[in-house]
This record gives C-alpha cells, structure tokens and sequence, in this order.
C-alpha cells in the first residue's frame, strides 16, 4: 500500500479527522503525498490517490468543514473558492468539450469528515 493510500485509510478514523483538518489549514498540506493540481489559501486540488474515474481530481477546503450539512456563513468563501478552481481545472484540462461532472458525498457515503469536492472526466474505472 503506498504513503498516499495509507494516508487516506488513517482519514477515515476520528485521529484521522483530526489530522485531516490540521494538514489542509496549514502549510503542512504542501508536504501531502499527492500529485497537486493548484493550491490557494482556501483550497487544495489534487489527483485523486485512488482515482474511480480515468481522470479523478479531489478538491479540499484549507479549512475543517465536516459536511454540506455543517456549513457556516463564513465558510461560504472556501466553497466559492472551490467552484472558481473547478472552472479553472475545467477550462484548463479543456474537459468543457469532453464533459466532466463534480460530486459531493454526505452522510455515510462521506469516507472522510472533511468536504470535499470529486471533480471527474471519463470512463468508471
């Protein structure tokens, strides 16, 4: 199992949520283990570790945001951010012209307690 996919089964445990929250809203989330796609102060993009699409990229707020559910007023600028680096992902990978979808999971199809945000193109893998 390699460092990345380690890192993601850790996650999916309440230390895991701890760590999660910590290592995207510091400068820590540049020593991830991931293929980054772009990094502001409010979001991290990145190639999903266990892609499920052929092209699967993962967007995180640098912010702990547990859900859709749980979102606050303030945290309504970190979803902005998210929205405005998936237009630029789009445009710039040109997945306008070949179609790509974005998804959010909740609830218990939610692995992690951090949103986040699966922007896809392609075929199930």
């Amino acid at each position: 199992m390699s460092l990345s996919e380690q890192i993601f089964k850790l996650a999916k445990t309440p230390l895991g949520d701890f760590i999660v929250g910590v290592a995207f809203g510091t400068p820590l989330v540049n020593l991830l283990p991931v293929k980054k796609i772009k990094i502001s102060d409010k979001v991290i993009a990145f190639w999903h570790p266990k892609p499920f699409w052929q092209k699967h990229i993962v967007l995180v707020p640098r912010k702990p945001i547990k859900s859709l559910t749980s979102i606050s007023e303030d945290d309504l600028k970190y979803i902005a951010e998210i929205y405005k680096v998936i237009q630029e992902i789009v445009i710039e990978l040109k997945w306008d012209k070949s179609g790509y979808s974005v998804l959010i999971n909740g609830g218990n199809r939610q692995e992690i307690n951090q949103i986040h945000f699966h922007l896809f193109s392609g075929d199930e893998i």
